[in-house]
């Protein structure tokens, strides 16, 4: 009998339910909306640099092999400040964009090259340090990850004196933040002082920065749970070759570390 009376309450309350269920129109029924894969966080190796540095081939090694490590999660920059003699040459690979980052970070005309930092971040004994400090750094920092997606691209101008920058950031989470362009050049040949203290005139200078959007720190941005698109333009220096340059979109937080980063080639 107990058996019985369990089978029957179970029918009542199955009926009931099924009376109560409300059949959704598809045109009103939630459709989940696809989170981009943030696919992890790039970070930003700044290379100072210059000319007359003898040991910076050894950095500039250095970051190329970090590079082969970590792939696309790695963008490296060279930056050769004008405040720093080591830059000086017949040869002028200065970039004022970069005497701004550099002279942020606390570096002076004194300050021993070659010389680094990883994403903007400080740390404990300032925002500059030795290249042999960088792997440990940059394994570090490889442990963050980020809720942001960052997706560019850039296109040459017809006159080919500018270049068109797009850039798509996806955010899980509402906040504040920066978002720059900067434009790099490879395969830049000249001079260069090397560990033998002999000088290279065919030396190959990669990763360089040449140029930045208007707004040096970039443009604030307010983040919100969803894709957000944003444009800019880049002046391309007459003395760049447009097929040896690369456009970096970075995203900066309020104190401006850099939080993520994407690279792209220009068209």
């Amino acid at each position: 009998m107990v058996i019985c009376d369990l089978k029957k309450i179970l029918y009542i309350v199955t009926a009931v339910l099924l009376c109560s269920c409300e059949i959704i129109r598809e045109e009103d029924r939630l459709i989940p909306v696809p989170i981009p894969d943030t696919g992890g966080r790039t970070h930003v190796l700044i290379e100072y640099t210059g000319v007359r540095c003898v040991n910076c081939p050894k950095a500039a090694e250095m970051a190329e092999q970090l590079h082969a490590t970590y792939g696309e999660k790695l963008i490296v920059v060279a930056m050769h400040p004008a405040s720093n003699p080591f830059t000086q040459s017949i040869y002028d690979y200065t970039c004022p964009e970069a005497d701004v980052y550099y002279k942020y970070m606390g570096g002076t005309a004194s300050t021993s090259f070659p010389t680094g930092n990883i994403d903007f971040a400080k740390q404990p004994d300032g925002y500059l340090s030795d290249y042999l400090q960088w792997p440990a750094l940059l394994a570090s920092a490889m442990k963050e990850d980020t809720h942001l997606s960052l997706s560019c691209s850039a296109q040459l101008s017809p006159e080919k004196d500018k270049i068109h920058v797009s850039a798509e950031v996806f955010s899980i989470m509402e906040g504040q933040y920066r978002l720059a362009f900067w434009m790099t050049e490879d395969s830049v040949i000249g001079l260069q002082a090397m560990p033998d203290n002999t000088v290279n005139k065919e030396y190959c200078h990669m990763h360089m920065l040449r140029t930045t959007g208007e707004e040096v720190w970039g443009m604030p941005v307010h983040l919100t749970p969803r894709a957000t698109s944003y444009t800019g333009t880049l002046v391309l220096p007459k003395e760049c070759v447009p097929a040896h340059c690369h456009v970096i979109a970075l995203l900066m937080d309020e104190e401006k570390k850099i939080v993520t980063a994407k690279q792209c080639v220009v068209n």
